[in-house]
């Protein structure tokens, strides 16, 4: 990594915070699990991995279901 670089390379690369979260929905029986999306703690935005939290790519638009992949 370079070391002049403004922000560090594990960041939002749409507001630059440095964290996420995994979004918590409701599975089929109706109790509350984590999911496999991310959402940028920042912004709010919901990303399908870390990769695209990171490059801006794979958005996801919608709120998975927990339990599905």
């Amino acid at each position: 990594m370079n070391s002049d670089s403004p922000h560090p390379a594990n960041r939002c690369h749409f507001c630059a915070a440095t964290s996420y979260h995994h979004l918590i929905a409701r599975d089929p029986a109706g109790v509350m699990r984590p999911t496999t999306t991310l959402v940028c703690d920042g912004c709010g935005r919901q990303f399908e991995d870390k990769d695209a939290w990171r490059s801006g790519t794979g958005v996801a638009g919608t709120s998975p279901e927990a339990g599905k992949p």
